[in-house]
């Protein structure tokens, strides 16, 4: 289930911020005001399930699109608009989420992100697509995943992949194939899917290296690799949707993998 939602700032020039953890903390806190057991539950218990193939520790079944702004400018961590709306795309494939935010949202005149005051306008259920066995999506927000790696002091750390490397597509597979088994509690006895960026669109663009491309993210103080560009999936088409619904790759919750048509 997918919702869009429109907002109107209440005074200008208004702000959003670029790091992601105002943004996913602004659905936690939305959710709880309606739903607090529902809140706490997904702030602290995401969806697991242990396989020797998935490096990810857990599952929080949501993901929400990077806002869409009028003509803007960055100041400090912000990006500022002196008129218009702004859309933002949020999305889980557990309709008590979603409800649970337009319950909330539909009872409150204006809310806070970040700095700003914002009255809600609308919010407008988006249909899915007629999913096929080959899908082209843009990215909504940049695509992530990593592997866990030890450093050179003995810690655990975090290797998010490149838009070139092998691994990033098969990565993005067993992430799916994860997700589906927290949601279902079985394996799909279908599990065949592929994965690839838009190499036509990534040559237009300048290449692997070009910041249009490979883009860094911040949430809180943690810096993510994202890629944000089209990208194409082959395979069952329960799968792909199970995509479009959850997001793709890794650290959905966090605005990453969010797919558009």
């Amino acid at each position: 289930m997918r919702i869009r939602i429109s907002l109107k700032a209440e005074k200008y020039p208004a702000l959003i911020p670029i790091n992601h953890r105002p943004l996913a903390s602004f659905i936690y806190e939305t959710v709880s005001l309606v739903s607090p057991k529902l809140s706490s539950s997904l702030y602290n218990e995401s969806l697991r399930h242990n396989s020797s193939e998935v490096t990810d520790k857990g599952f929080k079944p949501f993901v929400f699109a990077i806002p869409q702004l009028p003509t803007h400018y960055v100041k400090d961590e912000y990006k500022c608009f002196d008129k218009g709306l702004v859309y933002w795309q949020i999305s889980s494939p557990v309709a008590d989420i979603i409800d649970s935010i337009v319950a909330s949202l539909a009872t409150n005149n204006s809310v806070h992100i970040g700095k700003s005051l914002f009255s809600v306008i609308d919010i407008e259920t988006i249909p899915a697509p007629t999913f096929s066995e080959e899908m082209r999506f843009l990215a909504l927000s940049p695509l992530t995943v990593y592997t866990n790696t030890i450093d050179i002091n003995g810690r655990p750390v975090k290797h998010y992949l490149g838009a070139n490397e092998e691994e990033f597509g098969k990565l993005v597979v067993s992430n799916l194939l994860t997700k589906y088994y927290a949601l279902n509690g079985k394996e799909i006895v279908d599990s065949r899917l592929h994965f690839e960026f838009d190499q036509d669109y990534i040559k237009s663009m300048g290449g692997f290296d070009s910041e249009k491309i490979t883009r860094t993210i911040y949430y809180g103080s943690t810096q993510i690799k994202g890629i944000f560009t089209p990208f194409i999936v082959k395979g069952n088409p329960e799968l792909i949707s199970l995509g479009w619904e959850t997001g793709f790759g890794s650290n959905n919750s966090q605005g990453f993998g969010m797919a558009g048509i």
